[in-house]
């Protein structure tokens, strides 16, 4: 009865967005939130994942609270459904935390300050120096075929969004990247695409590089030249 009726609330929530695509806007975060969730089911799909996958553990248990507490102006780049729980890690300031994704359907999963756009076209937002810490994880190289997205792969694009990030980073400021190796074999250090922007660092605690046995996900962390 109960999964009938999540099915039935789940049709009319679709029906609603495609019939009346600008109605969300008007619904509090809250709230559509709640209906994504817990009506909707929307996050079920991806529990195990939450529950086991260990680039994700990293993310939520060890990266982004240490990062909530040693950098003050943060940028998380990419929301999903399994994304909006990291605001919580800057509930003592909200406005310390910003995110960024070019999909517009995801900004309700999105901080206090969402922006809507490619992470290639965030100096059109912020000013030069803006912020501390960028955190960009499974944004390069990713693949989905079925929805025909696919993350950026060309060096000369990587090197224009290292060139954008630089600016928008302060001197001295952190940018973590997290990626798949079956999509992309080798680091953007390895590729030699830093210079002049970013050089490796080891003031983490995890040193330069933290990587998973057996899982194909790893995580570098550079400091802004």
């Amino acid at each position: 009865m109960i999964g009938t009726l999540k099915s039935l609330f789940s049709k009319l929530a679709y029906w609603v967005n495609d019939t009346f695509p600008n109605a969300k806007s008007l619904v509090p975060k809250p709230l559509h939130r709640f209906v994504l969730l817990r009506i909707v089911g929307m996050n079920d799909q991806y529990e195990r994942m939450l529950r086991e996958n260990p680039e994700r553990l990293f993310l939520q248990n060890e990266a982004l609270p240490w990062v909530s507490t040693s950098y003050k102006q943060v940028l998380f780049v990419g929301t999903a459904v399994y994304t909006y729980q990291y605001e919580k890690l800057f509930a003592d300031d909200p406005d310390r935390y910003t995110t960024i994704d070019r999909n517009p359907s995801t900004k309700v999963w999105g901080g206090k300050h969402h922006i809507v756009a490619p992470i290639e076209q965030i100096d059109q937002y912020r000013p030069p120096g803006f912020f501390d810490c960028i955190v960009l994880s499974g944004v390069l190289a990713y693949r989905i075929p079925e929805h025909g997205d696919y993350g950026l792969v060309e060096q000369d694009d990587l090197r224009a969004l290292l060139k954008v990030l630089h600016g928008v980073l302060r001197p001295g400021g952190l940018l973590l990247v997290g990626w798949n190796l079956r999509d992309m074999a080798q680091s953007l250090s390895q590729l030699g695409l830093l210079d002049p922007y970013f050089a490796p660092t080891d003031k983490t605690p995890w040193g330069t590089r933290k990587e998973f046995p057996g899982d194909p996900h790893v995580f570098e962390f550079y400091e802004r030249r």
